[in-house]
């Protein structure tokens, strides 16, 4: 069942907006800051804040459910249907920095809700319930080097890696990591990967 639901201000730093209801279109949550394709809605169950002694909203969830079934194992590609919307569950939303002041980092791993996609427009209200359809689209995987490596099977052409990781769905400050996670991925073409403080060959 839905619990919680907030809207995003388009300013980024500014405190989430509690309400009762809201539209979803295929482009993310009406009156809400438009997030990544991959990323819409982020889903948090509400044992992770129970568990952590957190309120509702503190790790920036669109909504809080209390479902009937352990939902971060649900597997990457499951569809979900809340009220009349259809959501893709794409990954794990990664526990950053910027929530140390309120959890460690590590032991909220896997545990600070799912990120998803809409694949049906429609509206979501508290009290809605939450049902696992029998559906299932492509797995996203969760780890980075995986993830660049399935983007790069879909997409093999050269690409900067500013740009990989946006189109990804992770923040400019991966591209730092890049280098090190593909040291030893002989199963990636890393040569499909552009630096901008190198030049092209």
């Amino acid at each position: 069942m839905v619990e919680h639901l907030f809207l995003k201000p388009a300013v980024p730093s500014s405190p989430l907006v509690s309400t009762t209801a809201y539209d979803v279109t295929l482009n993310g949550i009406t009156n809400s800051r438009n997030e990544h394709v991959l990323k819409q809605l982020l889903v948090l169950p509400q044992d992770t804040l129970t568990d952590f002694e957190l309120r509702p909203g503190q790790l920036k969830e669109d909504m809080v459910i209390t479902p009937s079934f352990d939902f971060h194992s649900l597997s990457s590609g499951t569809t979900l249907r809340i009220g009349t919307v259809e959501l893709r569950l794409t990954f794990h939303c990664e526990p950053c920095s910027k929530i140390k002041a309120i959890v460690n980092p590590k032991k909220v791993l896997h545990r600070r809700g799912y990120h998803s996609q809409v694949i049906q427009a429609g509206r979501i209200q508290l009290g809605d319930t939450v049902t696992v359809l029998e559906q299932r689209h492509e797995a996203i995987p969760y780890a980075l080097a995986d993830r660049i490596k399935w983007y790069l099977e879909r997409h093999p052409v050269p690409i900067y890696a500013a740009d990989l990781v946006k189109a990804i769905g992770l923040s400019a400050s991966y591209c730092r990591a890049v280098p090190n996670v593909l040291r030893n991925r002989k199963d990636i073409d890393v040569a499909l990967i552009l630096y901008k403080n190198k030049q092209r060959n």
